[in-house]
């Protein structure tokens, strides 16, 4: 595996396997405890799929829970991609948009032109990109190099391509999002991808062959992409201006949303289609303590830096008038 293990923290990563592990090869008891290691930023909680979706289990994602996944066994698992310190050492992309494979492929070439290796995963609707870092980083060093990455590889923002991690920041006893792993079996279809290069040459027909031939990432280059990064700044008109320090504000977020945006089913932890653009897809996240929101697309005024809205600025962002 290029470069051995990623260079994080004990107890965070083990040197589990290296080039020429003979023993490695064919354990998979010690391939699938490695793979835990590798993608996901913690290993104390995951996300296991049931009917009614995807759910966390705030237990050790270990092999057992690996290997029951992949071999259909047990429900397919998905890992956080951002520690309880608001740092990650992989960046994982979602493309999700109609020409998610393209896109994806695109931005693995040229990410690794830049030095920085990337491979691909089929998803029913596009493709997952996966490049495992040999550092930890904050994830907010992660997105910015990721989304300098995209505009450098020409690909326009979309709420539709989501980042891993998927904030900046998570409260100490947050979760953040989490992301199907590499090799799960789509838990609706039972489809599973393989891990690719951008040409859409697979690097293995084993879990451990796929270990063994990924290359890591350079945390210095990404972080120097990172420094790069410079968001878009749209024209707000004067009225959307909000000042520095805000008033206090006892409202709730929902009821914000649903009387002066017209949001008819906002509602504490759920996400809804955001009346600030044009939302196909639900992209606007009303946090569960119910005084912020925060939209996925970057352009949009409710986005703030991945920061969102707290009440006061959705009060005096808001189309209607709101007195309170």
């Amino acid at each position: 595996m290029g470069g051995g293990c990623p260079a994080v923290p004990a107890p965070r990563c083990q040197p589990l396997l290296s080039e020429g592990d003979e023993r490695a090869m064919y354990d998979p008891a010690h391939v699938v405890d490695y793979y835990t290691w590798v993608f996901p930023a913690r290993r104390d909680v995951y996300s296991a799929w049931t009917r009614q979706g995807w759910r966390p289990v705030r237990e050790e994602l270990t092999g057992e829970v690996v290997s029951a996944g992949l071999t259909g066994k047990g429900p397919s698992v998905s890992g956080y991609m951002i520690s309880p310190e608001s740092t990650a050492h992989t960046l994982a992309i979602d493309f999700d948009t109609a020409n998610g494979k393209e896109q994806a492929r695109r931005l693995a070439a040229h990410m690794w032109d830049a030095g920085l290796p990337a491979y691909l995963e089929d998803s029913r609707r596009g493709a997952h990109l996966w490049s495992v870092l040999d550092g930890v980083l904050p994830a907010k060093t992660i997105r910015n190099g990721a989304m300098a990455l995209l505009r450098g590889a020409g690909i326009e923002h979309d709420p539709k391509i989501e980042l891993r991690p998927g904030s900046d920041h998570i409260e100490p006893d947050g979760l953040g999002h989490c992301i199907r792993l590499p090799l799960m079996p789509h838990p609706k279809t039972g489809q599973r991808g393989w891990m690719t290069d951008p040409e859409g040459t697979s690097i293995g027909s084993t879990l451990a062959q796929v270990l063994l031939t990924m290359e890591w990432a350079s945390s210095g280059t990404l972080r120097e992409w990172a420094a790069t990064w410079r968001p878009k700044v749209s024209s707000i008109p004067p009225r959307y201006r909000i000042p520095r320090d805000f008033p206090p504000d006892e409202s709730k977020a929902s009821d914000i949303l649903r009387d002066l945006w017209g949001v008819e089913n906002a509602a504490p932890g759920r996400s809804v289609r955001c009346p600030a653009h044009d939302d196909e897809m639900p992209s606007l996240s009303i946090l569960r303590d119910d005084r912020r929101a925060i939209c996925k697309a970057g352009h949009c005024i409710l986005n703030n830096s991945d920061r969102g809205r707290g009440t006061y600025e959705l009060r005096q962002l808001a189309p209607r008038h709101g007195d309170g």
